[in-house]
């Protein structure tokens, strides 16, 4: 998933930065699985889309436009109720984890101040929106998980908020590369597949980017590799552990074509192996790029499916009609005959009346 906990972490700071002591003025639910915050912060009116999307699950200001339906949903009630005209206090992020949490001050209808807490965990088809309150128990979620769906893991109004299961992966904060590429001999992986299993919120894309850098071949095994290599290697993953500690973020979009209409992936570390990459000053302008284009190609995919379909069923019926047809005219292929028998018998009974 493009998604990883680096962007994660970098989409954290600028919210953080832009939004914090903001107020929450209107609540949107466009799609079933997506929420958009009104939010005004230092004079400034933000967007701020929350998508638990199975495809694309994600959490930034977007400049994109949405058609709401004309009947809000019950989460989108919900979420009015708790949260219209509450104050963001500030986004909390743990440790690299796809889970971003908006610490939020609001009212109830008896005029009593309270913290409630709207969590995002961006996990594929396990993404969801969750709000709970102060005493870390579930309000509501926009996707319900109960004992049926994970015994593992309940996501249901009243139940306490459980972080997902964490990986058995090391932090960027935590990790030694020296200690990390020792254990490399016992690998069977590849070099970019071996960055990607020990270290947390990293993508498949930085890892290839952490290979390409060090000027190695991601495929190669990890330990095959020669001790010049495996010091390339640290030198590459010490920059990029660098960048990601300092906060030295470049974000781009990186596309298939020049003209920049096909997006490819996206990160917020500059990412040097493609070469038709662009260059954004905010992490949610990389995201409402990159999932703007995604969501119009998907949406004219699914309109060309509609159409294809509607031509296809017109087809199969006219199709139906001419086979109807053409069985008729076959069975009538001898109607001149049985015409002239028809005058014949006519005319024969003028000549010889009976009776």
């Amino acid at each position: 998933m493009p998604f990883d906990g680096i962007v994660a972490k970098s989409v954290a700071d600028e919210l953080s930065e832009k939004l914090s002591g903001g107020r929450i003025e209107k609540i949107f639910q466009p799609e079933s699985d997506e929420i958009i915050l009104l939010a005004r912060a230092r004079n400034m009116n933000y967007k701020l889309v929350l998508s638990a999307s199975a495809s694309y699950p994600r959490i930034h200001i977007t400049e994109d436009v949405r058609e709401n339906p004309a009947s809000p949903p019950v989460f989108c009630m919900l979420l009015r109720k708790h949260l219209t005209g509450g104050k963001i206090l500030s986004f909390e992020f743990n440790d690299y984890e796809r889970i971003i949490g908006i610490v939020i001050e609001s009212a109830n209808e008896l005029g009593d101040i309270s913290e409630k807490k709207l969590i995002i965990e961006i996990m594929g088809r396990y993404s969801n929106i969750i709000l709970i309150n102060g005493e870390n128990k579930i309000i509501d979620a926009i996707k319900h998980v109960d004992s049926d769906i994970s015994s593992v893991r309940e996501v249901m109004p009243a139940r306490p908020y459980v972080l997902p299961p964490s990986q058995n992966k090391t932090s960027p904060l935590e990790l030694e590369p020296d200690k990390l590429l020792e254990t490399a001999d016992a690998s069977e992986q590849t070099a970019d597949k071996f960055l990607l299993e020990h270290i947390k919120g990293f993508s498949p894309l930085l890892c290839r980017e952490i290979c390409f850098r060090a000027g190695i071949d991601g495929r190669t095994g990890a330990a095959s590799l020669s001790a010049d290599q495996r010091a390339s290697l640290k030198k590459a993953l010490d920059g990029v552990l660098q960048e990601i500690i300092e906060g030295k973020y470049a974000p781009c979009v990186v596309f298939e074509d020049e003209q920049h209409q096909k997006p490819l992936d996206f990160h917020c570390l500059g990412i040097t192996q493609y070469g038709h990459v662009l260059f954004l000053d905010s992490i949610s302008k990389v995201l409402d790029t990159f999932y703007s284009a995604r969501d119009n190609a998907e949406r004219l995919k699914q309109k060309k499916s509609d159409i294809y379909k509607a031509l296809h069923t017109a087809i199969d019926r006219c199709s139906k009609k001419l086979a109807i047809q053409q069985n008729t005219l076959r069975d009538v292929a001898d109607r001149e005959k049985l015409r002239l028998f028809g005058e014949l018998l006519t005319k024969e009974s003028e000549f010889f009346p009976v009776g």
